[in-house]
């Protein structure tokens, strides 16, 4: 079945693209859309999978056409997410492929146009995602009832807002926080702003909002619309919580980014930060704080991560997902069976034990 809705998502999902209307030269609009085209091609739809599965826990039977329209505006939203994301992070791939805004800039490299190429790629990428968020909010008003809209437009919103808290949390001098007269508490209260951006930024946007926004526009009631967010707020954050992970240790050859890219791009995640707070007072501490943010070679991703795994932090890592696994499957439990339940769980399943 995961097989099947990926392919009906992913149709859904280029023929929205395609839906736009341009009576110009047609050239010019491919220039804006293959970009993009290629970005949305790819995916796990884990987002749109999630959010069909909300609609069969509500129905009880096998996904309608509408279903499968909300969830391609979920997907044309998260590529709007990916596309601006990639372009504050400076990261070069996206899904084993040059990101939207790499592309952008090779283009106009090989055209007759004249002045910078990253500057170009970077100001046409932020038109790509906008683009991408005007489409997923047209299409999402033509396919769900009003209380489902309501509830994407304030995913939209708070994604915006979680981004913002990410910036911010990029910019907290952590030299400062070792140097202070607590380190380590003043470590973990900066680890609990990473839970709040975590759960901002990502967590509820992942997993929580499509099965709600998919269960209700099938006509989900509270009780159930209360399981389901009982199931996707832990599991959303074991599932950012894991991404964080594979930022640090992910093969490249499947998640599609380079290893350490969180490292490279500064970030200060719930692992980070949780190894700098069992290293506090110690040269290793300043080192890893210092490395953040910096062109870092494969060896030097090897040390931080060895040094990350020794403090212990990797294994209370772990143990933060697992907890969360372990409550998102209580809640599915409480589903009654049928095709929507069986859905789900084969989600959780792929999201629990992935890889990339």
């Amino acid at each position: 079945m995961y097989e099947s809705l990926i392919r009906r998502i992913s149709a859904s999902t280029l023929a929205a693209l395609d839906s736009y209307g341009f009576s110009g030269d047609p050239s010019l609009l491919s220039s804006f859309t293959d970009p993009t085209r290629a970005l949305l091609s790819g995916g796990k739809r884990v987002r749109g999978v999630l959010s069909i599965s909300g609609a069969m826990c509500a129905t009880g039977s096998a996904p309608s056409d509408d279903a499968v329209e909300v969830a391609a505006a979920i997907e044309l939203f998260q590529g709007a997410a990916l596309v601006h994301d990639d372009i504050m992070d400076d990261s070069p791939t996206r899904r084993g492929l040059p990101a939207v805004h790499v592309q952008f800039s090779a283009e106009f490299e090989s055209s007759d146009l004249a002045g910078d190429s990253q500057l170009f790629g970077r100001d046409a990428g932020i038109c790509s995602g906008d683009f991408l968020l005007a489409l997923a909010s047209s299409h999402m008003a033509a396919h769900a009832p009003t209380a489902a809209n309501r509830r994407f437009q304030a995913m939209c919103a708070e994604v915006a807002f979680g981004q913002f808290l990410d910036i911010r949390a990029e910019n907290i001098d952590l030299l400062a926080l070792l140097n202070s007269s607590d380190p380590s508490a003043a470590l973990l209260a900066a680890r609990d702003n990473a839970f709040t951006v975590l759960r901002h930024k990502s967590a509820h946007y992942s997993v929580r909002d499509p099965l709600l926004i998919g269960a209700e526009a099938a006509g989900a009631d509270e009780e159930l619309l209360d399981i389901l967010t009982r199931i996707g707020s832990p599991l959303g954050e074991a599932f950012q919580l894991r991404d964080d992970a594979l930022g640090v240790a992910g093969d490249p050859s499947t998640t599609g980014k380079p290893t350490g890219g969180d490292l490279r791009e500064g970030k200060r995640t719930v692992l980070i930060l949780t190894a700098l707070a069992r290293l506090a007072g110690t040269d290793r501490a300043h080192w890893i704080a210092e490395s953040l943010g910096r062109d870092l070679d494969e060896s030097d991703v090897r040390d931080i991560t060895d040094a990350i795994v020794e403090s212990g932090a990797w294994e209370e890592h772990e143990a933060l997902i697992t907890e969360r696994e372990d409550e998102a499957r209580a809640a599915w439990d409480e589903l009654p069976a049928g095709p929507g339940r069986d859905a789900l769980g084969e989600l959780m399943e792929r999201l629990t034990g992935r890889t990339h």
